[in-house]
């Protein structure tokens, strides 16, 4: 069973994953918050094993707001934890708050830039092209601004809003810092309406996770959109794998509140069912899996309750998942 309700203005999804047999004395739902990138993940992953997961979809730094105050026990994250050179030092918070966590990465994601598939020209595109259409203050208005050879019209840009772990990583890897952006493009956490802007608009051109452009929207919308290939690589899972999608690959994480993994049943059973089942699930969502090697690994961390985060506060650590794991 699955609910879905608005959240005001704020334009949230709330997913709620029910298993079967639910009685007047079941348990309350474990609660998960935290990124839309991430929530149809742990939906699936609720679903498979009959978990009843109640899942807020509001972006990866809005779902650490609570978490480090320890309201909830899980955060659904597009990024490893930011620290202290972030707009929010959201190590230290949960600190202040007393709030342990375990750091568990469940999958990898490459960023994919997605243009209307009726655009026949803007198949490939450099980080500078990248950088010259998205940074503060662009010039770049329609395509022939970008190559002189393309058409002069007028470009349809839309994409994920600040409080996204998605726009941190994407604004932070293609304008040289997170959050630093243009200010006039049509933004949105709902998955379903961005692709769906792109579907709508010849000369559009957006940002979103690969899992999100697979799953984001009906098959009808998903046949008018493609994925644009950067520096001539494109966003596959060998791609991600072999390091060559760079650097618009990152993983994806559950972070897990320590007092909850040891003092309510529910959620140590789903958090451990979820790391156990990722390397079979995956595929089912899009989203790319992490090697077998590299789940044993994070298993240890959930057994061992090994706290804090591999990255130490900088969510844009240039090494591999695989070899902070290692």
């Amino acid at each position: 069973m699955r609910k879905v309700l608005a959240l005001g203005a704020m334009g949230a999804l709330a997913l709620t994953a029910c298993g079967e047999g639910d009685t007047e004395e079941a348990a309350s739902p474990i609660v998960a918050r935290g990124s839309t990138t991430v929530a149809p993940i742990t939906e699936l992953v609720a679903n498979d094993g009959g978990f009843d997961v109640d899942i807020t979809a509001e972006g990866t730094t809005t779902g650490f707001d609570t978490f480090c105050t320890g309201d909830v026990a899980i955060n659904n994250a597009s990024e490893a934890i930011p620290g202290e050179d972030a707009e929010t030092d959201y190590i230290s918070l949960c600190e202040e708050n007393g709030v342990e966590f375990v750091e568990l990465p469940i999958a990898l994601d490459t960023l994919a830039v997605v243009r209307n598939s009726a655009n026949d020209f803007a198949s490939d595109l450099t980080m500078d092209e990248l950088q010259a259409i998205w940074e503060p203050g662009s010039e770049v208005t329609t395509w022939s601004d970008v190559r002189q050879e393309w058409p002069d019209e007028e470009i349809e840009l839309v994409g994920r809003p600040a409080g996204s772990g998605t726009f941190d990583y994407f604004t932070h890897h293609v304008n040289g810092e997170a959050g630093e952006i243009r200010d006039d493009y049509r933004k949105t956490d709902d998955l379903d309406q961005l692709a769906t802007w792109i579907s709508q608009d010849d000369n559009a051109l957006g940002f979103m996770g690969i899992g999100n452009y697979f799953t984001a929207a009906d098959d009808e919308v998903r046949e008018e959109l493609s994925t644009i290939s950067i520096e001539g690589v494109d966003p596959s899972l060998e791609n991600a794998q072999n390091g060559s999608y760079t650097p618009l690959t990152r993983p994806l994480f559950i972070y897990v509140n320590v007092d909850s993994l040891d003092n309510d049943d529910n959620v140590e059973e789903f958090v451990t069912h979820y790391v156990d089942n990722a390397y079979e699930l995956m595929p089912r969502t899009f989203f790319y899996r992490l090697s077998e090697d590299d789940y044993d690994n994070v298993r240890e961390r959930l057994d061992s309750r090994t706290t804090g985060s591999l990255y130490e506060g900088d969510p844009f650590r240039s090494e591999s998942v695989s070899d902070l794991l290692d």
